[in-house]
């Protein structure tokens, strides 16, 4: 049996060259320029890694399996059902004067700059935080885990599974916190996407923190044209309506037969497959298999070649503007990209005030659920380096519970001031929640060279999408294959 000796030997030697140099870097379409995005899916998936650490995956005859139920803590040591900060007993002495090391690509905000001085109080531990380089930050985590000199605490996107967990990379958050007690209320999607053999490796946390489809009220107010949050209420927001409003918006303002507002534009690309009940990777019997053959896919990769094709719904490209800026200059009536674009003084929300409206994005005709939006990239965990793994879980648990009851009426108070300000109304608030509790995680990240070949399938003009789905599916599964079953 490999061991972690065999781990730290095997990383420092081999894996940071290899993610360096030997990993196919592409940028994938749908994190492009999103600050919350993992730099593993902003740079490119993580590279082809030496064997896993069988010790920590723990692997089993059926395979190692996605999803499923989340075991619980073997050592009910710390209160996952602790409501307030308060709550948490800790044994006099027991962390006194060891460390908590987190790694970021952010500086901290002032709610983490109080939740960490409190921690430090009652627990007598220090937490270093560290700001690392967003560039190097993906290379340098890969890296600790085999020095064993990086954080307890880390962040991490949809590479984790499986690349980062089939390689012992991280260490189950559920071993130490049973997310069935907490009192925080947790995102079902999250749950299912980063368990497993049983294990969940983040802390799912729930929120509106989905893409969105942005559009402007006053360009279909101008129109006479629905407009996309008014047909998702009305139960009638399809990919037909889509194309309908999308063709009824654009406008030649200047009459020179060229149409200077359009109706969509976006760098972002998943949700096409999501909101048709389909996905690049499907598991089957415990195992991944690629899913661009799936019938839902290829209508989903058809008509996304027909909006530009056979609709003329999508703005032209522009080098000069990126999607939210033609939005904010109004040459573009909708969009979709992450949820960070809502907030700050540079956000949306900011730019366009009350004029800026938020939908999901519409169904196809082959979807059951009622939303296929894109999940968040980000999310936090435990590191394999950890040297105090129970005391990073303690901190993940402690740092989401507000201090006491008057914390708590003045944090629900201030968050319905907030929501109604960045979302427009409660209402369209309740539906981003509802949005992102059905959010599908995108795999491509978890799977090394996967996202290349979604991309020669888009870009293959020369064939149908069909075609060239055909023609791709063996590359596919063979990328699969090599992180699932490492050579």
């Amino acid at each position: 049996m490999k061991t972690r000796t065999f781990l730290t030997l095997a990383l420092a030697a081999l894996l940071l060259a290899g993610l360096l140099a030997g990993c196919n870097v592409n940028v994938n379409t749908d994190s492009a320029g999103d600050p919350n995005a993992s730099p593993a899916e902003e740079g490119g998936e993580p590279s082809p890694l030496p064997e896993g650490n069988e010790e920590q995956i723990n692997n089993n005859p059926d395979g190692n399996i996605q999803g499923g139920e989340v075991e619980g803590p073997a050592n009910e040591g710390i209160p996952s059902d602790a409501k307030y900060q308060k709550d948490i007993v800790i044994e006099p002495g027991k962390y006194e004067g060891k460390e908590l090391v987190m790694w970021t690509w952010w500086d901290m905000g002032e709610e983490d700059q109080e939740n960490i001085a409190r921690f430090e109080a009652a627990t007598g531990c220090k937490i270093t935080y560290v700001n690392k380089q967003y560039e190097v930050y993906g290379a340098d985590l890969v890296k600790a885990v085999g020095t064993g000199d990086g954080p307890d605490i880390c962040y991490f996107g949809s590479e984790a599974i499986p690349a980062y967990v089939t390689k012992g990379f991280l260490i189950p958050v559920s071993d130490y916190l049973d997310m069935s007690k907490v009192s925080f209320e947790t995102s079902q999607s999250v749950i299912d996407y980063f368990t497993f053999n049983g294990k969940l490796y983040v802390v799912p946390d729930t929120g509106p923190s989905t893409s969105k489809l942005y559009f402007r009220k006053d360009l279909f107010a101008n129109a006479s044209v629905d407009n996309p949050y008014d047909l998702w209420k009305a139960g009638n927001w399809t990919w037909d309506e889509f194309v309908r409003i999308g063709q009824e918006v654009r406008s030649d303002v200047d009459g020179d037969g060229e149409f200077d507002i359009w109706g969509y534009y976006s760098w972002q690309q998943e949700q096409l497959l999501y909101s048709n009940g389909a996905n690049y990777v499907q598991w089957v019997d415990g195992n991944p298999t690629e899913g661009l053959s799936d019938p839902k896919a290829i209508r989903a990769m058809e008509w996304d070649r027909a909006l530009n094709e056979q609709y003329g719904i999508v703005a032209p490209y522009d080098p000069d503007l990126d999607p939210t800026a033609m939005l904010i200059a109004g040459k573009i009536a909708m969009m979709y990209w992450g949820d960070w674009l809502l907030y700050g003084e540079d956000g949306l929300r900011t730019q366009l005030g009350d004029n800026l409206g938020i939908a999901p994005f519409p169904k196809g005709p082959d979807a059951t659920a009622p939303f296929g939006d894109a999940a968040a990239a980000t999310k936090e965990g435990i590191a394999a380096c950890a040297k105090e793994p129970e005391l990073a879980a303690l901190f993940l648990l402690y740092k989401r519970l507000p201090a006491n009851e008057e914390e708590e009426a003045e944090n629900n108070t201030k968050a319905e001031a907030d929501r109604i300000r960045d979302f427009g109304s409660l209402e369209v608030y309740e539906m981003c929640l509802e949005m992102a509790n059905y959010a599908i995680t995108n795999p491509c990240p978890g799977f090394t060279g996967l996202q290349n070949i979604v991309d020669a399938v888009r870009n293959a003009a020369d064939m149908t999408p069909a075609q060239a789905i055909e023609a791709y599916k063996a590359a596919a599964q063979g990328y699969i294959d090599r992180t699932w079953i490492p050579e």
